[in-house]
């Protein structure tokens, strides 16, 4: 890990304040920031590769209003290959930078009819629907919330394993057991922060109707249309979580 962290200090000037990992088709945001730099995971020696498309797979450090934020572009999952642990290895190096906040995103599938395309959700709770350490779905409560004047819907992730997208049982099921979205990540990483003992805020952006809710299939290149649809307003919104963190850390000094 040393080795690793030794090389992503080559890219910064200074610890970074937060921290976010950018989910599918979401990598737009860095756009946003000034005085980039950028590593990419297969140029780091002893770090994971990212295959999945709409991860562009690479570190990237810049600055909002003088903050320094690091950001990674593209994530692990546990379909590709890799462990819990292994998936986690982003927060375990975000962790290192006792960062002021953590922000993990993703895209995920929407299973509220009354609920649009493009809405961004707040994860409050989590449903282990893997099925990979018991035989019943678990579910986590997530202790985290946003300031009054950023208003998006709040609801549960449930985990899935993929990479093949949920049936219409498995949706109906999801539903019935209190599920707002659905997607294959976050959860693991959501682990590693409560063994670390972070607490992150953890953003959905909800890019497509799980399978059965509408006639249509369900399609990745969907979700990255659908992602890229709405990057401006999730850019606006990681900014204004940014400056109300911000803001909080002057109120305590």
């Amino acid at each position: 890990m040393n080795k690793i962290i030794n090389q992503i200090n080559s890219l910064i000037d200074e610890p970074p304040q937060i921290c976010i990992v950018l989910g599918s088709g979401l990598d737009n945001f860095t756009k946003q920031l000034k005085n980039k730099s950028t590593l990419k995971y297969d140029s780091i020696s002893g770090f994971l590769e990212t295959r999945v498309e709409g991860h562009s797979g690479q570190f990237v450090y810049g600055y909002i209003n003088s903050i320094p934020i690091l950001c990674a572009q593209g994530r692990f999952h546990y379909y590709e290959g890799h462990t819990f642990e292994d998936v986690g290895i982003i927060i375990k190096l975000f962790h290192y930078y006792n960062s002021k906040k953590i922000i993990i995103t993703n895209s995920s599938g929407c299973l509220r009819l009354d609920w649009e395309i493009g809405d961004f959700m707040l994860v409050n709770k989590f449903i282990d629907f893997s099925f990979i350490n018991s035989n019943k779905p678990k579910t986590y409560l997530v202790n985290e919330s946003l300031d009054d004047n950023i208003n998006i819907r709040k609801g549960t992730y449930t985990y899935t394993i993929g990479p093949t997208y949920e049936t219409k049982a498995e949706i109906e099921e999801i539903i019935n057991l209190g599920g707002d979205a659905v997607g294959m990540s976050t959860f693991p990483e959501y682990l590693m922060c409560k063994k670390l003992g972070i607490s992150p805020i953890i953003i959905s952006c909800l890019t497509n109707y799980g399978a059965g809710l509408v006639k249509k299939e369900v399609l990745h290149e969907d979700v990255l249309k659908n992602a890229e649809n709405v990057k401006l307003k999730f850019s606006s919104l990681i900014k204004k979580i940014i400056q109300n963190t911000e803001l909080q850390k002057r109120e305590k000094i």
